[in-house]
């Protein structure tokens, strides 16, 4: 039997004996529930597709088989319904596998509870965490691409989830590129309902805790270590050379926006006056900008840490591995932050034959597969 055959088959038996051994070492069972942040606006309209019940800071209050929509404000502090008061908090509940709630259009699975942040409605959505990488993984990684490359999304994401629940939060991820895209039902598809269902459970680990797997689009060649990007060192997110990879982000130029520079950071308390020029002045270990000097009509400021990585976002670049071609003519490769798993590099290792466990190993080296089970909240 060929070893990679050989090596698929015994997975699974592999996980169910890590199992064991994580209980062995204390390991607690995963707590399945996750709250994601929708929105936070003055207004949004919620409902529900079917049958669903509802209640008011914490008392039930009604139930209903009828699918309905309401526009909801804040104000002071209290949530508004048509425009009539009904307190702090409100939790809409979807009753059967075919019912769904709406937030401004979009269907989510769980709960939806929204809470008045002063004149602002926080919507979150409520739901386990497998329903929840439903909606992830089609949003983080084409449905279209080989499985086990979507495989190794569902881990990924699921393991990343894990690391950032926060049970003294008001929430714990939010649904976009800040956290991890999250677009709900509206783009569940059934390759990617496959990736979760068949890796359910499946985390990283290392030294016996839960990895904080981070990802990102592509490397632009050389994948970037927490240490260099954040500041705080993980032996299983390192500085190295990537996997060759096709991707459209590659050699990408882009011409800044003078404007844009100058009114970010004069918005920034950094000021310029025009900006003119950028000039890079030191490097990272994987080739990314650290420190970036800017040049205007008024001055010269040098942007480091996450100030530079936030605004470098805001002028449109994708990533910090680049180089200054003149003025504010910019040439990089990659996109995202560079560090732990590369989508595109996954998607090329999937192409090359690995299975979703080679390529997690891949990017986090010394980890490994460790399946949990629910603890029933």
């Amino acid at each position: 039997m060929p070893r990679r055959t050989l090596l698929r088959r015994l997975l699974p038996a592999l996980l169910f004996l890590a199992l064991a051994a994580a209980h062995a070492q204390g390991l607690e069972p995963i707590n399945r529930q996750v709250r994601v942040l929708l929105a936070l606006a003055p207004s949004v309209e919620v409902g529900a597709t079917g049958p669903h019940r509802g209640a008011v800071d914490g008392r039930p209050r009604f139930a209903t088989p009828a699918p309905l929509s309401w526009p909801v404000t804040a104000s002071g502090g209290l949530l508004y319904v048509d425009g009539v008061a009904v307190g702090a908090r409100l939790l809409l509940e979807a009753e059967g596998e075919e019912s769904y709630l709406r937030v401004n259009g979009n269907r989510y699975r769980g709960a939806v509870r929204l809470s008045a942040v002063e004149d602002e409605v926080e919507v979150v959505n409520v739901l386990d965490i497998e329903s929840y990488l439903r909606g992830v993984v089609p949003s983080e990684m084409s449905a279209s691409w080989p499985l086990e490359a979507l495989k190794a999304q569902a881990v990924a994401a699921r393991s990343y989830t894990l690391t950032s629940l926060d049970p003294g939060g008001r929430y714990d991820l939010c649904a976009t590129v800040e956290c991890q895209v999250y677009r709900g039902v509206e783009v569940e598809h059934p390759r990617t309902d496959a990736a979760v269902a068949a890796t359910a459970g499946v985390v990283v680990t290392y030294a016996g805790s839960m990895a904080r797997t981070y990802y990102h689009a592509d490397s632009g060649g050389m994948l970037a270590s927490s240490q260099e990007v954040w500041g705080a060192a993980l032996p299983y997110l390192v500085a190295r050379a990537d996997t060759p990879a096709t991707t459209p982000h590659r050699a990408w130029v882009t011409r800044l926006d003078a404007a844009t520079v100058s009114s970010s950071l004069e918005a920034a308390g950094l000021g310029v006056g025009t900006a003119q020029s950028l000039r890079v002045l030191r490097l990272s270990e994987s080739g990314r900008v650290t420190e970036l000097e800017v040049s205007g009509t008024a001055g010269t400021r040098v942007l480091r840490g996450s100030t530079l990585t936030r605004l470098a976002r805001s002028w449109g670049l994708k990533s910090t591995r680049f180089t200054v071609q003149g003025g504010l003519t910019v040439r990089g490769d990659g996109w995202g932050h560079g560090v732990g798993m590369s989508q595109y590099g996954a998607r090329a290792l999937a192409l090359a034959g690995y299975d979703y466990s080679r390529i997690l190993a891949y990017y986090y080296p010394s980890t490994s597969l460790t399946l949990f089970v629910a603890d029933g909240r």
